[in-house]
């Protein structure tokens, strides 16, 4: 029904007053008709009809109060206090039916006969206070406080909901921040922002997501601690060294050419197959998802490859030696090094003003080499590391050395996931890939397509951005095959720009959810007669899950986690943990 005087939507269930004046009534005639049914539990000799007691107070109206207290002290006396009570119960469920009909929820059935039985207990303690007063008081007094009570739990539990969650995402808070970590020791697993991860979850890959300041590399450091602990083995790209600076052990390696305890990667311990030449130029020289750009990087990489081939095929020299030639050569000589290789026609007459610009492409691949192949000591190759060594590989780097290391430590990084897919597959081995500031390291060559593969392999990757704008422009449309790999998020505080950012791409990850609300609308009408009405319906929406302006304003180190086997997400709250500095987290050269 809808309420008179307007106010209430199509489809409303009707004014409330009329709901409770239908309650009322059936309460009434549930009491009336259930009384013969109490009535037989009554001893015989204590029987009688309401009818009989109705005519005996008519017949003594004229000294009614003398009759009262004798004749309602013998109902006392019967326990017709309780026996009423007990006949209040019907009325009970009869209004908690109506109720539940009318907010099609059983709760109401439930919390009545409760609150029958604790109305029913107060009136009997009031009972035993107004025997001295009144003996009619005192005799109603628990059917009275049991019906009411009844009523009023009845009604209580059919007030409107705020939210019925029918499908979709749900959000539940997580208490066990500090507990769940010490679980995660105790089992010997980890834990993603206090939430411990399951052993199936860690090889669904990991990414945290959040701004300057919001606790990704907070959580990524826990994560780093727990793997240590258990004896993992970790390649890092460590951004100012902080991680390495807390988690080093001796016979971890450190590769930063600006580091006086970098190890000298040998650029030529790499080749072992035919196929690695090609696979190192792409390592080095990674596509960035420009048409037109990606195809001079193309062309780079098939000159890059073929000279690496044949440096090492005639024997020319160490790496320091094919570098210099690769920076300094006459064209001349370059030809001579490219003879014999698709990339020889770069070297063609007519051709300069290509060469030029695939020489230019190539540069920057140059220069990074520059700063490893000048150093001294035992050649260091990483593909036997990732299939013989111990420990971790630590990629430091400090802001002021990205552009020099950029194109290394992305090189470095893709050569030890693609290293570790020909691994024999084991599902216990664990072999972490941690890249904190993913969008810093310029393109990652292996990573999209590797995150899909590496999971038989025991390769676990935990990244971790501020702006998926920035993850973007390296990746281009890849950038989203990258979160999507990831089974296990972490969502903290970020921004927004257009179209929402990074918020609104959280807010996308956590997802939809569709719910059920109560809606009352409320309508008084003024005229001659002033009049009142309240009608109230259901509503199912679709609605973000959590709001992106929600993850705007979430907190240092608060956020949402869903781990890859779980269907739900959590609220979380982790604590800073500060670790002791056990190396410096650089030693500059020289």
């Amino acid at each position: 029904m809808i309420a008179p005087g307007g106010g209430g939507g199509a489809g409303g269930r009707g004014p409330d007053p009329v709901i409770q004046q239908i309650a009322f009534l059936s309460a009434i005639v549930a009491i009336w008709a259930c009384w013969p049914l109490v009535r037989l539990q009554i001893p015989l000799a204590d029987q009688f009809s309401m009818t009989a007691l109705a005519r005996e107070h008519w017949d003594h109206r004229d000294a009614l109060e003398p009759y009262l207290d004798q004749r309602w002290a013998w109902l006392a006396l019967k326990h017709y206090h309780l026996w009423f009570a007990l006949a209040s119960l019907p009325g009970v469920i009869a209004v908690s039916i109506v109720q539940s009909v009318d907010r099609r929820t059983a709760w109401p059935i439930v919390h009545a006969p409760l609150g029958w039985l604790g109305g029913a207990a107060l009136g009997y303690w009031l009972y035993t206070s107004f025997r001295t007063d009144s003996w009619p008081l005192a005799v109603m007094m628990p059917a009275t406080f049991a019906f009411l009570m009844g009523a009023i739990a009845a009604r209580l539990a059919a007030w409107p909901r705020k939210l019925k969650h029918l499908r979709g995402t749900r959000l539940r808070p997580f208490t066990g921040g500090r507990g769940g970590r010490l679980r995660a020791r105790l089992t010997g697993g980890v834990a993603l922002a206090g939430v411990p991860l399951a052993h199936e979850d860690e090889t669904m890959h990991i990414a945290a997501i959040g701004a300057t300041g919001s606790g990704k590399s907070t959580a990524l450091r826990a994560l780093m601690a727990d793997a240590c602990r258990r004896g993992d083995r970790q390649v890092v790209a460590d951004p100012e060294g902080a991680a390495m600076s807390a988690f080093f052990q001796p016979g971890d390696v450190i590769l930063n050419p600006f580091d006086q305890r970098c190890a000298r990667w040998d650029l030529l311990a790499e080749v072992e197959r035919p196929s690695d030449y090609a696979f190192l130029a792409q390592s080095l020289l990674p596509h960035l998802g420009v048409g037109d750009h990606d195809q001079w990087i193309t062309y780079a990489q098939q000159l890059l490859a073929a000279a690496l081939e044949n440096h090492i095929t005639l024997q020319l020299g160490s790496v320091n030696d094919f570098v210099s030639r690769l920076a300094s050569a006459p064209v001349v000589e370059l030809k001579t090094l490219c003879q014999g290789t698709p990339a020889a026609r770069y070297f063609e007459p007519g051709g300069e003003r290509m060469l030029a610009s695939i020489l230019g492409t190539l540069a920057p691949a140059i220069g990074h080499l520059r700063f490893i192949a000048a150093l001294q000591g035992e050649p260091f190759s990483i593909r036997q590391w990732m299939r013989g060594g111990t420990g971790s590989l630590w990629l430091p780097y400090a802001a002021n050395q990205i552009a020099a290391l950029r194109g290394l430590i992305s090189c470095w990084m893709n050569i030890a996931i693609l290293e570790t897919l020909s691994l024999p597959p084991a599902r216990d081995r664990r072999i972490w890939f941690q890249i904190d500031e993913l969008d810093a390291l310029g393109r990652i060559e292996g990573l999209k397509d590797a995150q899909a593969r590496l999971r038989k392999f025991g390769g676990c990757v935990a990244i971790g951005f501020q702006s998926f704008a920035q993850v973007k422009a390296v990746y281009g449309e890849g950038a989203h095959t990258i979160i999507e790999n990831c089974g296990n998020l972490l969502l903290l505080r970020s921004g927004t720009s257009d179209g929402g950012g990074t918020a609104k791409l959280a807010s996308d990850l956590i997802g939809d959810r569709e719910v059920e609300r109560d809606d009352i609308s409320r309508s008084r009408t003024r005229g001659r007669f002033t009049s009142r009405s309240m009608s109230m319906q259901t509503k199912r929406t679709v609605e973000d899950a959590a709001l992106a302006s929600e993850i705007m304003q979430l907190a240092n180190r608060e956020g949402y986690v869903k781990r890859a086997t779980s269907r739900h997400w959590v609220r979380v709250r982790f604590p800073y943990a500060d670790y002791h500095e056990r190396v410096r987290p650089f030693e500059p050269v020289g």
